[in-house]
């Protein structure tokens, strides 16, 4: 069932992903830098829907996300009426503002003109996806807006299109949390370059990770803490057929490969992935800077070993050169939160170039 939820979202989020829209810094200032942590989402709306509308926005917005096994939320929302909406909110990385007709005056001030039959489509049409403003008051920054007639419409309109909310907002927000990470410097990380030279192609891992091991075209890299870690690996395959990118073949040769570069802590263990089903396996087709890639969730473990985590894996399509790069972000870390690190790990994933 987990398998066929993400499945869905990821053909959605295709579709919702094409009515971004673009906005200039209405101060005609340097745009700052957006602010706060993975996970974190600003809803903006009135006192009246809040009050309304409370059970079900922690039911859209506090989803368990299906491939982590501890009970972690999509996100942590923060309720905000306009007054409450200050300076320091409105420069972070990711807001949704719920709009009705009853509350659209109270919130003007922040929502972008549109044509008046447009506008009346997004009320009216319960399928319309929220509108999109990138980079109003900080950037990277997403601003959504999604449209309702009236309390009930606003109702069923979260209820039918949770999955394609918490799919794009989620992506969206990883892709940005990129930018912020890195601020289009990719290109003169170290690690970069050393993995660009060996894969020919690379990706910006900051200089907290250390590295492990570095053997005939495998590097391991590893942010270490007390009973924690954060670990990178990165490798290339020939590639030659299309059929290397299906779920199978990807997660055997992840298996492989790490069986032979990572061993465990005493002689005969290794890394591998789980085959319980209580620790299901996700996949999904996207793109890294307009490169073809397949992302890949699942549940690491050790063979022979009480060890695990969670680990996001991409495998990236080099054509030109016939090469398959293969990324992946694991994280250990026994009863502790992992979310904030996962997504920092995938975001690391999408400097690959």
């Amino acid at each position: 069932m987990r398998s066929i939820f993400i499945n869905k979202i990821s053909i959605f989020s295709l579709l919702f992903v094409l009515l971004l829209v673009s906005c200039n810094n209405t101060t005609g200032s340097k745009i700052i830098t957006s602010k706060g942590e993975p996970g974190r989402l600003i809803l903006v709306s009135s006192d009246q829907l809040f009050n309304e509308l409370d059970v079900l926005l922690d039911d859209v917005f506090l989803e368990p996300q299906p491939w982590l096994p501890m009970t972690e939320a999509y996100f942590k929302p923060s309720r905000m009426n306009n007054s409450s909406f200050r300076r320091s909110f409105v420069e972070h990385q990711t807001i949704l503002f719920l709009v009705t007709k009853e509350n659209y005056a109270e919130l003007s001030g922040y929502i972008p003109e549109l044509p008046e039959e447009e506008l009346d489509r997004l009320y009216r049409d319960k399928n319309s996806a929220p509108f999109i403003v990138k980079n109003k008051f900080a950037s990277p920054q997403k601003i959504y807006f999604m449209f309702a007639a009236d309390m009930q419409t606003m109702r069923e309109k979260l209820t039918s299109q949770k999955e394609r909310l918490l799919s794009v907002i989620y992506e969206n927000e990883v892709r940005d949390y990129h930018l912020r990470l890195f601020k289009g410097k990719d290109t003169s990380n170290l690690k970069y370059k050393a993995i660009k030279e060996e894969l020919g192609m690379g990706v910006a891992i900051s200089e907290k990770f250390d590295l492990m091991k570095k053997d005939k075209g495998f590097f391991w890299y590893s942010e270490r803490y007390t009973n924690e870690q954060l670990g990178i690996v990165c490798y290339k395959v020939p590639y030659s057929d299309t059929a290397q990118f299906n779920d199978k073949y990807l997660f055997d040769l992840r298996d492989s490969t790490l069986k032979y570069q990572i061993p465990g802590p005493r002689e005969g263990t290794y890394m591998t992935t789980s085959g319980s089903d209580l620790y299901p396996r996700f996949s999904e087709t996207t793109s890294i800077n307009g490169l073809y890639a397949k992302k890949l969730r699942g549940w690491w473990t050790v063979h022979g070993e009480f060890m695990g985590g969670p680990f996001v894996m991409y495998a990236v399509l080099d054509k030109e050169s016939k090469y398959i790069f293969i990324y992946e972000g694991y994280i250990y870390a026994p009863n502790k939160s992992k979310s904030k690190n996962l997504r920092t790990l995938e975001a690391v994933g999408y400097s690959i170039q």
